[in-house]
């Protein structure tokens, strides 16, 4: 796919240049290697004073002779570079609009003699500021509006497809770079000048890596002069200029015309650092770039300005004044170069349309699959759901027998607690009476309680009214009790091994005044002993009921006819502990 993408950089752009005295060049370069591919040359004319070709019938001619030679298909793209007309530089604000710079430059233009009888067109770019730095610098180069019309005619009558008109100033510029010329001037941000010597002017170029700071041109008509006059004058003008930037720290000397030798000149330039001599005329005795063997022709003589041609983009030193730029046709040329996956890759409208095919195709392939997997996963989610729903209807109907079935009549909790309260509320009577209503001489020895109403108490005291006081106490408190003194008896005297026995043993006690009684009240028999319990109402055995009959005999006389005597105890009657 890469391929594909990139195919358009594959066709080559055909660099086509004119200069004075060595006539029309094209040039083919092969990226892959930077080397020449393809080269030749024929002769054009070119006049000075109206700074034009002098002949465009001679220009066709010479044109198709070399396509024809160099055996350059139709529709291949070509890039012409003319002797500079004209060149300068403008700071404008930064909020000038591109409608705003044509004015600008048209208005330019029109100041210069070529352009007050003929329209100009000019091609521009942003270069470095070196002055206010809230302004843009401009660079730009115009050319007759007629001479690029009668180009392009010429151009598609041969049906080649030409994508740029340039200033051979910037080409050359441009060229230094493909060449590897100034490689080390860019890697080091240096500063550095070149000048360019042409059959009518020299031109100093200031740069800085590759930016271009500033460009001054000095007509001189080398003709005119004898060959040591000619030198004399470069070195005088060029020289005093190079003194007064005090800014190159490099000078090359580029010369593309047979009057000047460039390493004669370079023997005589009055300059203090390094001087690079390049001749690209009768004196070059080796080209500027490695061609291909197949290549035929003087590849001495090949210009850095058609070199600059072929490679029009961004990556070269930042300085393109292609005067089709408005023009659709030069939209189809190289806009700048890129790397895509380690290759380098021109990117042009072919390249941007294919790119986009791509992608598209890329983006179908994409959607495509993502609305089958999207499918797919629906399909599948729709089985899960479905399977859902199958439990969750299962899991309702269990839940709805289950519920069926383990119906069962409501409890109501309130009644629950008041019966629970009821049973418990006689029996927390009772210990109320144990903890503050018994008489000073009872002592309790053994308390019983059953379910809140079966009651037994056991204690003993000093004297019969005690016991009766605490039994009324007890009946007063729970007054629905059916509780009875169950038991009476005198246990003063008994014997050492009975528990009461024991317990008398365990107090300080005369015998022969006090006396103490030992009494049960109850309505439950209770064995203290086993903790056996039977009701006296209900008991298990006939005894039992005489018992409790004879108790509450007893019972019945006591509380009607005893009137309790006044008795006092010896006082020493007290528990030893």
């Amino acid at each position: 796919m890469l391929n594909f993408l990139s195919s358009g950089n594959q066709k080559q752009i055909v660099g086509i240049s004119l200069t004075p005295g060595i006539g029309l060049q094209a040039v083919v370069i092969d990226k892959a290697t930077m080397s020449v591919a393809n080269y030749g040359v024929k002769k054009v004319e070119y006049n000075f004073s109206n700074r034009e070709i002098q002949n465009y019938s001679q220009f066709k001619s010479a044109l198709a002779e070399l396509m024809d030679e160099m055996g350059i298909p139709a529709k291949s793209y070509v890039y012409m570079v003319l002797p500079n007309v004209l060149f300068d530089f403008i700071e404008l604000p930064p909020a000038t609009t591109d409608a705003e710079l044509k004015n600008i430059f048209l208005a330019k233009a029109e100041e210069f003699y070529i352009f007050k009888k003929t329209e100009p067109v000019s091609g521009y770019c942003e270069v470095a500021n070196i002055g206010d730095q809230d302004q843009k610098r401009w660079a730009y180069s115009s050319i007759q509006k007629s001479a690029i019309d009668q180009i392009k005619e010429i151009t598609a009558d041969l049906g080649l497809q030409l994508v740029g008109i340039e200033s051979d100033y910037s080409a050359t510029l441009r060229g230094m770079q493909v060449t590897g010329i100034i490689d080390d001037m860019i890697f080091e941000n240096a500063s550095w000048t070149a000048m360019l010597i042409n059959a009518n002017n020299f031109v100093l170029f200031q740069m800085d890596g590759k930016n271009l700071i500033n460009c001054a041109e000095v007509p001189l008509a080398i003709r005119s002069f004898s060959t040591e006059e000619a030198y004399d004058s470069i070195v005088s003008s060029a020289s005093q200029m190079l003194k007064d930037s005090d800014f190159s720290s490099k000078l090359f000397i580029i010369s593309q015309t047979d009057e000047i030798d460039a390493e004669l000149l370079k023997a005589n330039m009055d300059f203090v650092g390094e001087i690079v001599a390049i001749n690209t005329n009768k004196y070059a005795d080796h080209p500027i770039i490695a061609a291909d063997k197949a290549v035929n022709g003087n590849i001495n003589i090949l210009t850095l300005a058609s070199i600059g041609a072929t490679c029009i983009n961004k990556k070269t030193v930042n300085i393109i004044l292609n005067a089709m730029a408005d023009d659709p046709n030069a939209n189809l040329g190289v806009y700048f170069t890129t790397y895509l996956f380690g290759q380098e890759v021109d990117v042009t409208n072919e390249f941007i349309a294919k790119t986009s095919i791509g992608i598209s195709i890329l983006a179908a392939i994409v959607l495509g699959s993502i609305i089958g997997a999207l499918a797919l996963y629906g399909q599948v989610q729709s089985k899960q759901l479905s399977d859902l729903d199958s439990k969750i209807s299962k899991v309702r109907g269990d839940i709805a027998r289950y519920s069926e079935e383990d119906k069962k009549p409501e409890i109501d909790i309130t009644n629950i607690i008041d019966e629970i309260a009821k049973r418990n509320l006689s029996s927390l009577r009772f210990y109320d009476s144990i903890a503050s209503d018994i008489p000073k001489n009872i002592w309790l020895t053994k308390y019983y309680n059953k379910d809140g109403d079966k009651i037994a108490v056991r204690g003993v005291a000093q004297n019969i009214v005690d016991i009766y006081g605490y039994y009324k106490n007890l009946r007063t408190i729970s007054p629905q009790s059916d509780i009875k003194l169950a038991e009476l008896k005198v246990i003063t005297d008994s014997a050492p091994d009975t528990d009461e026995g024991r317990y008398i043993e365990s107090l300080v006690i005369n015998k022969n005044v006090d006396r103490l009684y030992s009494f049960e009240i109850s309505n439950i028999q209770v064995d203290f002993t086993q903790q056996q319990v039977q009701h006296l109402q209900g008991g298990e055995n006939q005894q039992n009921e005489d018992e409790a009959a004879r108790i509450r005999a007893e019972e019945a006389v006591i509380i009607q006819t005893y009137q309790p005597p006044v008795e006092q105890t010896s006082g020493q009657m007290q528990p030893a502990e």
